[in-house]
């Protein structure tokens, strides 16, 4: 760094080290904190500075990797020998720093090579999908996010990519590309070192999604399932029914991973609605439990109590009886909503037109 009377000057060199020991350093960038023409002199890197170092110095990175690895595997590791060169290509890598084109040779096969004659190309090794996995992340992350459009933008505004910024249709097929890779894994075997779970909850629900606009006249279902063991272990998992593949064999693989066996008790907390209901005890291989929870069992009561608020007012005799029946229908709720079962009950019995749904024990 060097710094004059009123301009400072900065230098930025990356120091790279093979593992011969060779050491190679190469300048990644240089400038100023030259204000000239403004009365404030920025301080620090703006975006466009910083992206450019970061462009510069992923470059730099990136070929030296390759020709590193490129050198290693022209190295027969049978004869020690070297193979022979074919030709060399040009590959380009995307990354969250820019595009980075990188010089691709192809060996042919060694001479002491007797089963295989292939030809060799390191780089198709390591560049296999020909962008990183940071990369493919982000723009499935961000494509689930929000509007492919718009995180085409985010991706332009924070990113050095450049000219090279992912079209929409592209961000749409990463993205589905990713969600297909997560769901394959959702099928895979569960893990065996994961210690049997003496019980496990399944909270599961579903709701009707909307489309945005009406012309489009489409809506889907989505199911939402957050699963504990008796460990606290916790995981959510969520599945579209009419485009998952085989959401059931998922949602098991989630109960496996948590440790869920042919023993484990499973009790499932649910709305009552026969989709997520079969959804839980599908999943599940052990004995199950299902158990209404509490919000929506309150929820069935809050239509109860939009009735009332439509009971006739016209005498005093009405009005008493409305005011009494919403607070008996209030009281009910407020008990359901925190677990009191029998105390609502209780109340129900209250009702005389409610009496042929009670048994003579008492029990509904």
């Amino acid at each position: 760094m060097q710094s004059g009377e009123s301009v400072m000057r900065w230098r930025v060199v990356i120091e790279l080290t093979r593992g011969d020991g060779a050491v190679h350093a190469r300048e990644v960038a240089t400038g100023s904190d030259d204000g000239s023409g403004s009365a404030v002199k920025p301080l620090g890197l703006t975006l466009a500075d910083a992206k450019a170092l970061l462009a510069a110095l992923q470059r730099h990175l990136v070929e030296a990797e390759v020709a590193d690895y490129c050198r290693e595997r022209r190295c027969c590791p049978r004869c020690k020998q070297q193979r022979p060169l074919k030709d060399i290509r040009t590959r380009r890598l995307n990354s969250l720093f820019g595009t980075v084109s990188v010089r691709a040779p192809r060996f042919k096969p060694c001479r002491c090579s007797i089963g295989s004659r292939r030809t060799l190309t390191p780089v198709a090794e390591i560049m296999a999908d020909r962008c990183t996995a940071e990369y493919e992340r982000i723009v499935a992350k961000l494509g689930a996010w929000m509007p492919y459009r718009r995180a085409r933008d985010l991706l332009a505004e924070f990113f050095p990519l450049g000219d090279d910024v992912p079209e929409v249709e592209t961000i749409r097929q990463r993205t589905l590309r990713v969600g297909a890779r997560l769901e394959r894994e959702a099928l895979s075997p569960a893990n065996c070192s994961v210690p049997p779970a003496e019980a496990m909850t399944v909270s599961i629900d579903g709701g009707h999604v909307r489309s945005a606009r009406g012309y489009q006249g489409r809506t889907f279902e989505v199911f939402v399932a957050h699963v504990g063991n008796d460990n606290g272990q916790q995981i959510v998992f969520s599945s579209v029914p009419a485009e998952a593949d085989k959401q059931r064999h998922q949602l098991s693989g989630v109960l496996q991973s948590l440790g869920m066996t042919p023993q484990t008790p499973v009790t499932v907390l649910s709305d009552g609605a026969v989709g997520p209901r079969a959804l839980g005890e599908a999943a599940s291989t052990g004995p199950v439990r299902h158990i209404l929870d509490w919000f929506h069992l309150a929820m069935r009561i809050q239509h109860v109590a939009q009735c009332v608020k439509g009971w006739p007012d016209g005498t005093a005799d009405e009005r008493e009886k409305g005011a009494d029946l919403a607070d008996i229908v209030e009281h009910i709720r407020w008990r359901l909503w925190h677990g009191q079962v029998r105390r609502a009950l209780a109340r129900l019995r209250g009702f005389p037109c409610l009496q042929r749904y009670f048994r003579a024990d008492g029990e509904r």
